[in-house]
């Protein structure tokens, strides 16, 4: 290969490197604040894993039972599962958990997605 042929490519590697990096840069991953829940409640805000107070976790408001779960947590015999990161929560039936966009355009479109486990006892109840 010539030179100048070199020089070019390199040049080009380097132009689409920082064109890329430019583009990557402007979409940041995990747009939801705390979306993995690493900033959890409070010491005061739990009772044992319950979480308690609607504001408790950090970017999101709670309502009914949820629990705040470590990763590696047992519940008897059963570890319960952390999808993602080192902390997670657990709905208990009727909870929700929510947090409001900044700057969602009406109209665009958007893509969530969301990890989520099951415990393996199917008629558990947690509140």
């Amino acid at each position: 290969m010539a030179a100048g042929s070199a020089s070019l490519l390199l040049l080009m590697v380097v132009l689409c490197a920082a064109a890329s990096g430019t583009a990557l840069a402007a979409i940041t991953d995990g747009l939801l604040a705390n979306g993995n829940f690493e900033r959890g409640p409070a010491p005061s805000q739990l009772r044992g894993t319950r979480v308690v107070g609607a504001s408790a976790i950090p970017s999101w408001r709670t309502s009914g039972f949820v629990e705040y779960i470590p990763s590696g947590r047992k519940q008897g015999d059963m570890v319960l599962v952390v999808p993602e990161g080192s902390h997670a929560v657990r709905l208990g039936n009727e909870a929700s958990i929510q947090q409001r966009l900044a700057g969602a355009a009406r109209g665009a479109r958007y893509a969530l997605t969301f990890s989520a486990a099951r415990t393996c006892a199917q008629a558990e109840r947690l509140n």
